[in-house]
């Protein structure tokens, strides 16, 4: 019997999903259980390490019948499943929901070939900008879909915070989030004399490869603590987070699309302070909900951090109009019966 859906993404189960992908993906699966009902899912976290995982999507899409096929997974497992998918032949509409925004620069940069991707029911992107790179090369059968989180808490952005400046950190902590960046401008402000003024926390599970250095970091700042992980499947995870004054984000991802905290800090009305990434002026906007600077510039994190360090008004405007634009990134409101229309998921695949 032809089922309607099979998943393929990474859901982390049965852990709390920390990661990103995990927590979009295992939003995505509870959408299509409620709207279709009978579906299927390989969860293929940790595929690298389990060939397994691999085999039972081949053997998935070799003995059993489906309407529609989703892959939700990372640049590298999504190329590799959007190949075996379109080279089967299969009579099922495929849909790839990118995660991260590198696919049209790799496809761009001869490093992956576009014609499986041409042969795709659609590709759901998460920002306009991706968009464009798609048509750039000659690929058209996308839907811009911008990321999503439950509203689960309403900051009262009346309240104006007093005392130290308080910054958060909330992601996987890597190099290339930048987290050595914001240490090194702590310490920079810290030599001028402004310790007393603020404060950073970093939430998120740390990497192995750079867990003893950044330990070691922040036994020489006083002012910098890391406090594990925050759950934000709770009002109260939002409640904390509401409590800071402005989001770090000084990534250096070349892959970075659209990530889950861009949507996190508009739900706690909370401005960022991010690396300008390939699509950081179309999600955050210049001034609009955060400051944005040059990738990779050190220098120039320091500079806007002492900025609203000094002057904290500043931020006030940039947490009316994140709060503002958390309605669109609402889970309720961009999970609905209408993208399942405009997908033609509903329909059977004779």
């Amino acid at each position: 019997m032809k089922q309607r859906l099979l998943f393929l993404g990474a859901l982390d189960y049965p852990n709390i999903p920390q990661a990103g992908d995990a927590v979009k993906n295992r939003f995505l699966l509870d959408f299509f259980k409620k709207e279709l009902g009978d579906i299927c899912y390989v969860d293929t976290q940790r595929w690298k390490r389990n060939p397994f995982i691999l085999l039972r999507v081949f053997w998935k899409l070799i003995f059993c019948r489906f309407d529609n096929i989703v892959i939700s997974t990372s640049n590298v497992s999504a190329y590799r499943l959007v190949r075996l998918t379109t080279s089967l032949h299969l009579r099922s509409r495929i849909y790839y929901f990118m995660i991260g925004g590198y696919t049209p620069l790799k496809i761009r940069d001869g490093i992956y070939k576009a014609t499986p991707f041409k042969k795709l029911e659609r590709i759901v992107v998460e920002a306009d900008k991706v968009r464009e790179l798609y048509h750039e090369v000659g690929i058209d059968n996308t839907y811009r879909l911008y990321n999503f989180k439950p509203v689960l808490f309403v900051p009262d952005i009346s309240v104006i915070h007093e005392g130290r400046l308080r910054f958060v950190f909330l992601s996987r902590l890597t190099e290339l989030k930048g987290v050595f960046h914001i240490l090194n401008s702590v310490a920079s402000l810290n030599s001028e004399g402004k310790g007393d003024l603020f404060e950073v926390d970093f939430y998120g599970r740390i990497d192995s490869d750079i867990q003893e250095r950044f330990m070691n970091k922040l036994k020489t700042l006083p002012n910098v603590h890391y406090n594990g992980f925050l759950d934000l499947s709770c009002a109260d995870g939002y409640r904390i987070l509401a409590g800071y004054d402005a989001m770090l984000f000084p990534t250096m991802h070349v892959t970075e699309g659209f990530p889950g905290i861009v949507a996190d800090a508009a739900i706690a009305a909370l401005p960022l302070i991010a690396s300008d990434w390939q699509y950081a002026q179309e999600i955050i906007g210049l001034g609009n909900c955060g400051i944005l600077f040059p990738v990779g510039d050190n220098q120039a994190l320091t500079e806007k951090m002492k900025a609203v360090i000094e002057d904290r008004s500043i931020l006030q405007p940039m947490r009316s109009r994140a709060l503002e634009r958390s309605s669109m990134y609402d889970v309720e409101k961009v999970l609905d019966k209408k993208l399942i229309e405009n997908l033609c998921m509903k329909e059977r695949v004779y």
